[in-house]
């Protein structure tokens, strides 16, 4: 039996090769967009490089998928597509970002004692990590300055257990050099 380890799930996983440009896979996912003709060409070895480097800077939040001709295993989510639900339903991608977007708040609210409001999901990236892992970053309204904030939330999504909010927070700084949000980032 395989014990799990407390925490797993906010690990950032590394980015590893899924095909390369060649590979008329790669074709199939609408984001690759990158062709042999843009410039500058980049090596498998620099993509890779590139991608990893995106990870770590934004814990896969921030991924820039324009710049890679190569897929690898994290995604950004269609938000037209019916990717993730297996029962028979119309929500689409994009409305189940929004239904999880919601409840990370919710939780979020409930435990900070927060009033945030949602407004709509930005984007959302996803990895496979015994089912899903997603990178959501969506737009709040806080009520009490009247401004809106960027949050993000991970969640580790499978059909067969259930759905775990591993965390939801306002976007960190990027001046801010811990893995703690400052009070400033709070309030925008």
């Amino acid at each position: 039996m395989v014990e799990s380890f407390e925490g797993w799930t906010s690990w950032v996983e590394d980015a590893y090769l899924l095909c390369t440009p060649e590979d008329p896979e790669c074709l199939k996912h609408h984001y690759i967009t990158r062709t042999e003709k843009d410039e500058p060409q980049y090596t498998v070895d620099e993509e890779i490089s590139m991608m990893n480097e995106q990870i770590t800077k934004s814990e896969g939040f921030d991924i820039d998928f324009s710049l890679f001709r190569c897929l690898f295993n994290y995604h950004l989510v269609d938000p037209n597509d019916y990717d993730f639900l297996e029962d028979e339903t119309t929500e689409t991608n994009g409305d189940f970002m929004k239904r999880l977007s919601q409840e990370s708040l919710k939780r979020y609210n409930d435990e900070c004692g927060t009033k945030f409001e949602f407004l709509e999901v930005v984007k959302a990236n996803f990895h496979g990590s015994v089912g899903y892992m997603f990178l959501i970053t969506f737009q709040v309204f806080d009520p009490s300055d009247d401004q809106e904030k960027t949050f993000q939330a991970r969640i580790r999504y499978t059909t067969h257990y259930p759905t775990e909010f591993v965390f939801c927070r306002p976007k960190p700084n990027p001046e801010v050099d811990s893995g703690e949000t400052s009070k400033e980032d709070v309030k925008g």
